[in-house]
């Protein structure tokens, strides 16, 4: 906690600097994002190790979300006007800039509606060129950088608004984890709105691989039959991948300590209810049992676990394979241990003490709870 802490004490000395913070992110550097559209770099000491922004990026806005790669080499940023921008940070380069779509583009034209904030960017998998981005208006994209003789760029959508009032939760790709695991080359991305929860694969062509509808249900019994119907949509979510993990089994008298492989799962809250995926490979098969390639035909999504807490969760996360970490809207914490099914009250902030996103209320005037993607994140020190 000592670095979190050091951490703490230059935050203002970056305010004064570069601007109030409006986006941060957190792994083995630390990145911040103003709103003068200036992003710095850092690490855990308060030493800055790179300042990007250029003329460009000045009239794009505030930062509205951030995220590192996968080797910590490339970083993307969104904005409050609706841009997105790769940058080879330790080098100060550009890499790419996805610009929003104007009024007067056709209606072909695939980007961001101009002056809607990015709520949040990713790399997918290992890859540093290609990442997703959402919109507070509900657009979520596809981007890839295909590098040949010249560089260009693909974009495609993953999803758009949908009819009625739907808000855009959360949106989250599969991270790499600590072993070589099949599912990690599909490049898995995870959409939870408030009326359904898509995931797609990416790689090699987008496809759809689960859908599920929020159906919260409440029981009336008319004329002696039991019926269920509806109650309104929720107004808080939030999603988070468990990426594939190698630990240790404890050893017992009879059993030395062995390595366990545990698969990606996948958790997301609706309201006050949490669900818990496992996710599993999918190999076409032929008559006598063996796989007939190596290549994955589909992921196979099934129920783990289901718990309903105290409020509706406005954020989860996991600690470890077994546990998760959620904090409703009061900004009440709670660890969740997923086997067992027991709930444990680890903290209790003051109303609004933790600062949210209110991305997606500014752009659809929809009362949704604030977007605390960027405001809680597991820390491990390695």
């Amino acid at each position: 906690w000592r670095h979190l802490t050091d951490l703490s004490e230059k935050v203002p000395d970056l305010v004064e600097q570069f601007g109030p913070i409006t986006a941060s992110f957190m792994g083995d550097y630390v990145a911040f994002g103003t709103d003068g559209g200036v992003v710095v770099v850092g690490d855990y000491l308060g030493r800055t190790k790179a300042v990007l922004r250029s003329q460009a990026t000045a009239t794009y806005g505030s930062v509205s979300a951030l995220a590192f790669s996968e080797d910590l080499l490339a970083i993307v940023a969104g904005f409050s006007q609706g841009h997105v921008v790769v940058w080879d940070w330790a080098k100060g380069t550009t890499v790419s800039v996805s610009r929003p779509a104007q009024p007067t583009d056709s209606p072909e034209t695939i980007g961001h509606p101009s002056g809607t904030a990015i709520a949040s960017v990713g790399f997918i998998g290992k890859s540093k060129h290609r990442y997703f981005s959402s919109s507070a208006s509900g657009h979520v994209l596809y981007h890839h950088i295909v590098r040949r003789i010249i560089t260009t760029m693909s974009t495609v959508w993953l999803a758009a608004p949908e009819s009625g009032p739907s808000i855009l939760f959360e949106v989250a790709s599969l991270p790499c984890g600590t072993y070589e695991c099949p599912l990690d080359d599909v490049g898995l991305v995870a959409v939870l709105t408030s009326t359904h929860v898509t995931v797609l694969k990416t790689h090699h062509g987008v496809e759809q691989q689960f859908r599920l509808s929020y159906q919260q249900q409440q029981q009336s019994n008319v004329a002696g039959i039991l019926k269920h119907k509806f109650s309104k949509r929720p107004y808080a979510g939030s999603i988070a991948w468990l990426p594939a993990l190698k630990h240790k089994r404890p050893a017992t008298a009879t059993d030395p300590a062995e390595s366990e492989y545990a698969l990606p799962m996948l958790a997301f809250s609706w309201g006050s209810d949490i669900h818990v995926l496992s996710i599993q490979p999918d190999y076409e098969v032929a008559a006598n049992g063996e796989a007939m390639n190596s290549m994955l035909s589909r992921v196979r999504f099934e129920r783990e676990a289901e718990w309903t807490a105290i409020e509706d969760v406005a954020l989860c996360r996991w600690i470890d394979a077994e546990t998760l970490v959620y904090m409703t809207q009061s900004q009440r914490i709670f660890v969740l241990e997923i086997e067992q099914l027991q709930e444990t009250e680890i903290s209790k902030s003051p109303p609004s003490y933790i600062a949210g996103q209110p991305w997606t209320t500014l752009a659809t005037g929809i009362e949704a709870e604030p977007s605390y993607a960027q405001a809680m994140s597991v820390y491990k020190r390695r």
